[in-house]
C-alpha cells in the first residue's frame, strides 16, 4: 500500500449536468479529463480534480447544499474577479484582503448554489506551498 494518495477528486452533485459542464468548461476554463453522460471530471491543477455527477445517478443521496466551500487558488485574483463578474453569476463579492493570512479573495455562487472562492496568496511562504 502506498504511503500517500496519488490524486484528489471532489465530486459535486447536480440536477442540471449541461449547466454544470458549461460552468466548469467555459466559465472556469477547466480542462475536462473524463466524460460520461452522467459524470465528468475536470482538472483543477496537477492531480487535483473537480467532478460533476448527475444527482439522479449519484452513489450518495443529495440531501442539502451548504457547509462546503470550493476554493481555487490563482496567480491573479483581480483578472479572475473580472472574468467571474462578466459571467453574471450570483452573489459575487468584491475582492478582499485578509492580512493575517496573506490572502486576497472573493466569493460567488456557482450552479445549484455551490459556494466558490477564488483566492491568491500574497504571503510568499503560502504562495509557494499552494
Amino acid at each position: 500500500m502506498g504511503k500517500n494518495p496519488t490524486s484528489q477528486i471532489t465530486f459535486l452533485y447536480f440536477y442540471d449536468m449541461p449547466v454544470a459542464r458549461q460552468f466548469f468548461l467555459k466559465t472556469l476554463g477547466l480542462e475536462q479529463v473524463f466524460d460520461l453522460d452522467w459524470v465528468a471530471i475536470f482538472r483543477v491543477s496537477g492531480n487535483a480534480f473537480l467532478g460533476t455527477v448527475d444527482a439522479s445517478r449519484a452513489s450518495i443521496k443529495v440531501i442539502h447544499r451548504g457547509g462546503m466551500l470550493i476554493s481555487l487558488t490563482v496567480d491573479d485574483v483581480d483578472s479572475w474577479h473580472k472574468k467571474i463578474k462578466k459571467a453574471s453569476l450570483e452573489h459575487v463579492t468584491e475582492v478582499k484582503s485578509i492580512e493575517e493570512i496573506g490572502l486576497r479573495s472573493f466569493f460567488f455562487k456557482g450552479p445549484e448554489g455551490y459556494d466558490f472562492e477564488i483566492q491568491e496568496f500574497t504571503n510568499p511562504a503560502l504562495k509557494k506551498m499552494f
